[in-house]
């Protein structure tokens, strides 16, 4: 089940990534049309709206998993690890309830827009059930993201593994950071490792 909902969120961070860069086309096509062509699509506004919506909900599991939310732990880290361990539990399960409080708010909203078959104003007339349901899906995604780290990491601590609870949900570090930077330079750059002195292979 863990390893669905990663690869689940890996899939939708792409489809995240992809919203933002869609964005940025639809905002560079607008500005060239309107001081080129003379014309403006009209919509690019709440197509943006909807694409940023989507595409902030649609990270916010994989996010988790890879530790990358921002968190203040300046003074968390300073503590002993049993007492650190039960504080980052407690910060996934406020995680939890608020995202449960808007994964009801979301599908209660997209339901009400389905019903009454609203859609928005622009030229497109979007019914706003797409975006709004796109949206809640992406929350919901992070709730169950929440639910199963919360199990794994309570039966990790129910077997004495606390370091591993602290591994799993304590904030990047640089030299995370930096590690990964490494691992990607290695992938980019395959077979550097094995250049001798002055970047020459033997």
């Amino acid at each position: 089940m863990m390893r669905l909902l990663e690869a689940l969120s890996a899939r939708a961070m792409t489809v995240a990534g992809g919203c933002y860069l869609l964005i940025t086309v639809l905002i560079c096509f607008d500005i060239t049309a309107r001081r080129l062509l003379g014309f403006s699509s009209e919509a690019t506004t709440e197509l943006t709206g909807y694409l940023m919506a989507i595409g902030m909900t649609w990270g916010m599991a994989g996010t988790l998993f890879e530790r990358g939310h921002v968190r203040i732990d300046v003074l968390v880290q300073k503590l002993p690890l049993r007492l650190r361990v039960w504080l980052h539990l407690a910060s996934l399960l406020a995680l939890g309830v608020v995202g449960a409080f808007f994964v009801y708010g979301a599908w209660s909203l997209s339901r009400d827009s389905a019903q009454l078959g609203a859609t928005d104003l622009s030229a497109l007339r979007t019914p706003l059930v797409i975006p709004q349901g796109l949206w809640a899906a992406g929350l919901a995604l992070l709730l169950l993201a929440v639910l199963a780290l919360l199990c794994r990491c309570l039966a990790q601590l129910a077997r004495g593994k606390a370091d591993a609870v602290d591994r799993a949900l304590m904030a990047r570090t640089y030299e995370d950071e930096a590690a990964e930077t490494l691992e990607a330079v290695a992938q980019a750059h395959p077979g550097q490792g094995d250049a001798g002195p002055g970047g020459m292979r033997p």
